[in-house]
């Protein structure tokens, strides 16, 4: 690369770097470069000849445009830039850039040009010099226009110094190796195969010890790669960042592809044999897999498809025995990789411009034999040979790695890892697809999140819950407007102790992962293989994706009484077990107390005092139980602890899920009631957002979305109103049509036992 430097009219060349009395856009100089890079089945032809400016950094509050040099924020969590160097008096730098023409030709594979292999982009490069501050203008522009460099050239790379940076940006497809553990594809499984076969799925899914699953992402985005060097002169520093795109109309895309049928079809098929056919297992699956399946081992095969849910499709041929394996080897692989390609994009999208996706660290003399590899953006290949040797940050592992939840719900699992007591967070990450910011495209992702976790409810057990709203953009706007979003919400409660078959039943019944008049038998199995007292962790999770969540939005509003009738439904199932036989099961709660429940919804609370709801809860239970209706009762009124009631109690719930801080408006226990209006109204603002197309405000967090947040988060802040809340949207769901399209979910894992999955539809 050729440069010349043309000084401006007021000349500043003798002025030492760390002067303030300097520009940050020093001069400019212009940049001619014609050659041929190889790669790997061809080469890029780069061509340029711009004017450009050339730019000094020796203060904190500069910034540069692609983020390598700034002032750090302290916030590790992806959502703020990132940058690698900092002005801090004791360094300046000097940026030298140039936008080159790339063209491809050859027969290979240039993710960062084209997926084709042909056609040609813009590529931004940039040249970081670092300098001592003392150091004249002039002096540093003229030793460093001797040796301007590319990142795309090796030795150019190897001839950075500690402080130095290369660096080009452009639309990269970005290949990386990822690593699904087994937990989160089992749930995923379950989920699908329940959809699929409908009604009751329960299956234990075994694998060996560390099982996981492995596969390949791709994502095509406006992307910078970094190279600089770490101090002393060693391993070279290697980043990969988003940036502020050139190719707006273009959008991000992700792929993402995975071998995952023939591990998890045979773990499918291991949970629903008996000990004969246990044997056979692993040839079924690899007779399916090869095409050379046995006929002996048809009636197997037919028998284990079968007791998956299949057997309408099966006659005891070969053939349907092999189309229910394509089937259901399809519906695999899709609900997999779904559910990962959603849980990256929810990730992605709340992440901000110049925020660092994968940090690598290189020793010197590997660099050679990786370096084509990173141009061509293939970090699957580097991956698989170094094992995760030089990883010092990825993106996507951060998403998947405990693996507690699947697709989105990640940001919301780590408020869980760190324990946090209470803590509430709407986050909204803006996105720049130009350096006009005012005017130009932009993207908008939302992630609200609830978490908190107690003891002494559901019997003296450590629960931990929470919930998590998001809504993103897929693409950018120069008019952001509420129905540019995809919103969803998922939630979870996270019980670890000594939970009873009969808590645990309950609890499935009423988060919907487990019918009312569906058999115990499979979580009865798991409890009496192991002795009395095991340590149980089971896990409730409801979620609606996207376009479940629409479906929602639409219909909230549009039949207020059914929308009460199913809240003061899900506000009954919701009142917690007691071996008392008002409160055996949810669907004898539901009976006996949603009329109780839908009066103090039509009276919004109002005079509901302790005196009333004591007197009114008595005359009820009567009323409903006749004699049986006085034990209720006595029940209710025995169960104090410390002078007040227990938790458990109708007047303990009330105390505890509605009690205002005072008496406000007649309603001393009116909150239920009022969180349960506000979130009704705030839904239905929202769609009437999303029809209107109304624009977002310049602050997001002031928008229709954000107010959202608010009603949700209520919801989801105490134990019965997150449960209540569960409850009633997959009542409304059951109701509206789409039950199946919610997806609630049971984990248990009872002692040492694999876990058990189980789901109803």
């Amino acid at each position: 690369m050729s440069w010349s430097i043309n000084v401006p009219a007021t000349n500043t060349l003798d002025l030492a770097l760390g002067d303030a009395a300097h520009g940050q856009a020093v001069c400019s100089a212009e940049a001619g470069v014609a050659k041929a890079i190889p790669l790997p089945g061809g080469s890029v032809s780069l061509k340029a000849a711009l004017r450009v400016p050339v730019e000094l950094f020796n203060g904190q509050e500069d910034a540069d445009a692609h983020g390598v040099i700034g002032r750090a924020t302290g916030n590790p969590d992806g959502t703020e830039p990132e940058p690698l160097f900092t002005p801090d008096g004791a360094a300046c730098w000097l940026k030298y850039a140039a936008e080159l023409n790339a063209q491809a030709s050859g027969e290979g594979s240039f993710p960062f040009v084209a997926l084709s292999g042909s056609g040609a982009v813009n590529v931004l490069v940039a040249d970081y010099r670092r300098h001592a501050p003392t150091r004249t203008l002039g002096d540093a522009l003229r030793d460093d226009v001797k040796s301007l460099r590319l990142p795309f050239l090796l030795e150019d790379v190897q001839a950075l110094v500690a402080g130095d940076a290369l660096s080009f940006q452009t639309r990269i497809q970005l290949k990386a190796g990822l690593t699904l553990s087994w937990p989160a594809v089992t749930s995923t499984v379950v989920a699908s195969l329940a959809r699929r076969v409908g009604g009751q799925v329960a299956l234990q899914l075994k694998a060996e010890v560390g099982a996981s699953l492995s596969g390949e992402l791709k994502l095509e985005d406006e992307l910078r790669l970094v190279f600089s060097r770490a101090e002393g002169g060693g391993a070279f520093q290697i980043s990969i960042r988003k940036a502020i795109t050139s190719q707006v109309s273009a959008g991000m895309k992700v792929g993402v592809t995975l071998d995952v049928a023939s591990p998890v079809l045979a773990a499918l098929l291991g949970a629903v044999a008996d000990t004969a056919q246990a044997q056979s297992v692993s040839k079924i699956v690899e007779g399916l897999d090869s095409g050379t399946l046995g006929t002996v081992l048809v009636p197997v095969a037919t028998s284990l498809f079968g007791a998956l849910g299949f057997k309408q499709e099966l006659d005891g041929t070969l053939a349907t025995v092999k189309q229910v394996h394509t089937e259901l080897k399809r519906l695999i692989e899709d609900g997999v990789v779904t559910a990962l390609q959603a849980g990256f994009e929810y990730e992605y999208a709340r992440t901000a411009g110049d925020a660092t996706l994968m940090a690598l660290e290189v020793p010197a003399d590997e660099l050679g034999s990786v370096h084509a590899a990173l141009i061509s953006g293939d970090l699957a290949s580097i991956q698989r040979r170094t094992k995760d040797a030089w990883v010092r940050r990825y993106f996507h592992m951060r998403t998947t790695g405990m693996q507690r939840t699947r697709g989105f719900g990640l940001g919301w699992r780590d408020m869980f890892l760190a324990k946090v007591e209470d803590r509430k967070q709407l986050k909204a990450v803006t996105q720049h697809a130009s350096r006009d910011h005012a005017h130009g495209p932009r993207r908008y992702a939302f992630q609200g999140t609830r978490s908190y976790q107690h003891e002494g409810w559901l019997a003296g057990n450590k629960v931990l819950q929470g919930i998590d709203f998001n809504a993103q953009m897929p693409a950018f706007s120069t008019r952001p407007s509420a129905d540019a979003f995809d919103y969803a919400f998922f939630a979870q409660s996270r019980v670890e102790g000594s939970l009873s078959l009969q808590e645990l039943a309950d609890q499935a019944r009423v988060w919907g992962a487990l019918r009312d008049d569906a058999s115990v038998e499979p979580l009865s199995r798991l409890f009496q293989s192991v002795p009395r007292g095991t340590r149980v962790t089971a896990r409730f999770e409801a979620r609606l994706d996207a376009a479940t969540f629409r479906k929602v939005l639409r219909k909230m509003g549009t039949d207020p009484e059914v929308e009460r009738q199913a809240f003061a439904v899900a506000l009954a199932r919701a009142l917690p077990r007691d071996s008392v036989a008002s409160r055996e099961s949810p669907s004898v709660r539901q009976k006996l107390y949603t009329p109780l429940w839908n009066t103090y919804l039509l009276q919004q609370g109002k005079g509901w005092s302790k005196e009333f709801i004591t007197n009114s809860v008595g005359a009820h239970l009567k009323k409903q139980l006749g004699a049986g209706g006085l034990v209720a009762w006595n029940w209710e009124q025995s169960r104090h602890s410390g002078g007040g009631p227990t938790a458990g109690t109708f007047m303990g719930v009330m105390e505890g899920a509605s009690k205002y801080g005072g008496d406000t408006g007649g309603q001393p226990y009116g909150n239920i009631f009022v969180i349960w209006q506000r979130l009704t109204h705030a839904l239905q603002d929202l769609q009437q957002a999303i029809d209107a197309r109304s624009p977002l405000p310049d602050e997001p967090e002031q928008s229709i979305i954000a107010r959202a947040f608010e009603p949700l988060e209520d919801a989801g802040s105490n134990p019965f109103r997150l449960t209540a809340t569960v409850a009633w949207l997959v009542e409304l769901a059951r109701h509206w049509g789409f039950r199946d399209e919610v997806q609630p979910l049971l984990g248990l894992k009872v002692g040492e036992q694999e876990e058990l999955l189980l789901t109803a539809l």
